[in-house]
């Protein structure tokens, strides 16, 4: 019985110790300001993926992939060429501005008339064009932000992978 009380008392006190010293023996990490922009960067290219790989998107599909709010996190970083985020904020604008037509005005259009389903496919396939369009423009300036601003020296994998 002994035995168990002595090792029940051991445990505990590494119990403690083990929290005593893992609070009071380092600072709490903060993340690395180039690792939390390649995040959101990957973060925003993980949407326009969806853009290009099942686009075009409908408005409701472009609001459950919220480009917007990758983008508000990859300003909020900071440390980008504001040339470089107008232009990616014009692109993420070409694909809000042209939204795949819903399914109930495709169905809409077919019970009207031809005329009316030539103009629905007219705009399902320009808005799929323009969505593509703006989404490869939009990762190629993802690629700039990974690779630094103009002037600024490339960071080396190493420096990034630090923990």
């Amino acid at each position: 019985m002994s035995e168990l009380l002595i090792g029940l008392a051991a445990l505990g006190l590494g119990v403690v110790v083990g929290l005593v010293v893992r609070h009071t023996g380092r600072a709490p990490a903060r993340p690395d300001d180039a690792r939390e922009l390649l995040n959101a960067a990957d973060d925003l290219e993980y949407g326009l993926n969806a853009v290009l790989n099942f686009g075009p998107l409908s408005s409701t599909e472009l609001t459950s992939v919220d480009l917007v709010a990758k983008y508000d996190r990859l300003v909020a970083v900071g440390g980008v060429d504001q040339a470089v985020l107008g232009a990616l904020r014009d692109r993420l604008d070409q694909i809000a501005l042209h939204p795949y037509p819903e399914q109930h005005q495709l169905f809409a259009a077919v019970r009207e008339d031809e005329a009316a389903v030539w103009l629905a496919l007219r705009d399902a396939v320009g808005s799929g064009a323009a969505q593509h369009a703006a989404a490869s423009e939009a990762r190629r300036l993802l690629d700039d932000v990974r690779r630094g601003r103009r002037g600024a020296p490339v960071v080396s994998g190493r420096e990034l992978v630090r923990v």
